[in-house]
């Protein structure tokens, strides 16, 4: 009888290690997945071309959604009532869609409150979301080649 309990005893300890580590890797995988969608969901919020400071912005704004109507890439989108005091208000995540930074920059030329600067000249004096430049001799864009690859 003793013989016979011990080799269902090894089965049993081989099965129930068996579930447990399927069970971590589980876990583990539930884990990596929440975190991974975290940090895709975390991707900044940036206003359009030619937005005031942000407090003044958020006055401003009457919500009007002319800007998003104007941008050709429905690269600008509004806020949902999630956002709180900000809901109605325009953004883009570059993560997802970049601005492409349209020379005559149609969202602010269309923006009845002043949120958005109409005087505006050029797309080049455009300050949203500034990246820092760590190497001047490898960067296409500071060469004035047009690139993507820093927002991917």
């Amino acid at each position: 009888m003793s013989r016979s309990a011990k080799p269902q005893n090894g089965r049993r300890r081989f099965l129930r290690d068996v579930v447990r580590t399927a069970g971590g890797l589980a876990a583990v995988g539930v884990a990596l997945g929440l975190h991974q969608q975290t940090a895709r969901a975390s991707g900044v919020r940036l206003r359009p071309p030619g937005a005031i400071n942000e407090n003044a912005f958020a006055s401003a704004c009457v919500r009007c959604g002319q800007c998003v109507q104007a941008c050709p890439y429905d690269t600008l989108k509004l806020a949902t009532l999630a956002s709180g005091l900000s809901a109605g208000t325009p953004y883009f995540v570059a993560r997802d869609i970049p601005c492409e930074m349209c020379e005559d920059i149609p969202c602010a030329k269309v923006c009845p409150s002043g949120a958005l600067d109409r005087e505006i000249e050029s797309i080049d004096d455009a300050r949203m979301g500034l990246a820092v430049l760590v190497d001047q001799e490898n960067c296409l864009n500071f060469q004035g080649l047009r690139c993507d690859v820093c927002y991917r």
